[in-house]
């Protein structure tokens, strides 16, 4: 049974578009085209996690030096940018496990964001507590949005 090229619904036997998307299938390739958007996303995400690998080992720095010894968020932080960037890897060649390697590695990190940030406004004053969120947000909003944005159908489509 042929497949849309475009979004792999089932075809009946000679037919010449989509009943779903449109499709026209007598153009085209029936191969899985690439995405833009994915290769952008993919090549940002490995940037971004060497920063976060970066940011995670000054945090662990930092509290080697304040002889912090039970402060583990800056390994979390390196271990999910490692996972996060295995992960867009796999997205980069076109494999459907790197999503969710890729999403197993921001859910880990969102929630050490989120218990991070938890922890900060136990510590601060009340008038320190919109710094806190503003603080946290520059790190929770875009992972959340590479995260949408891996999973809509221009980038799931790609992925096998």
């Amino acid at each position: 049974m042929e497949k849309c090229i475009r979004c792999n619904t089932p075809l009946e036997p000679g037919a010449n578009f989509c009943p779903v998307c449109g499709t026209d299938q007598r153009f085209g390739s029936r191969e899985k085209e690439g995405s833009t958007l994915l290769i952008v996303l993919c090549i940002l995400t490995v940037v971004g996690s060497v920063f976060q690998m970066f940011r995670g080992m000054l945090y662990e720095i930092v509290a080697d030096a304040d002889n912090n010894n039970e402060y583990i968020r800056g390994w979390i932080y390196a271990i999910t940018a490692v996972v996060t960037t295995i992960g867009a890897i796999m997205m980069f060649q076109k494999q459907l496990k790197g999503l969710y390697v890729y999403t197993a590695g921001q859910a880990i990190y969102l929630l050490t964001c989120f218990w991070a940030t938890s922890v900060y406004l136990d510590d601060v004053t009340d008038s320190d507590r919109i710094l806190v969120w503003i603080i946290s947000s520059i790190f929770i909003i875009p992972a959340i949005i590479f995260l949408i944005l891996f999973w809509m159908n221009d980038c799931k489509r790609v992925l096998r």
